[in-house]
């Protein structure tokens, strides 16, 4: 089973790539929009049962 971010790239994140800017500014902005960092998509799969929070915590480790 793995655990994996989408991010689609919306009009706004679209401008900040096209910027240049960085990883942590698109990542604040996929935020914002609503999109899940992949912890909390893996969070998900742990309440759904199909994975272990340990499991989740060694992918994402931050």
């Amino acid at each position: 089973m793995g655990i994996y971010q989408v991010m689609p790239i919306s009009e706004e994140i679209q401008k900040i790539i096209l910027r240049d800017g960085s990883a942590i500014e698109i990542a604040e902005q996929a935020q914002r929009e609503g999109v899940r960092t992949l912890r909390q998509s893996g969070l998900v799969k742990v309440k759904l049962g199909l994975t272990s929070l340990e499991e989740v915590l060694n992918c994402t480790n931050i």
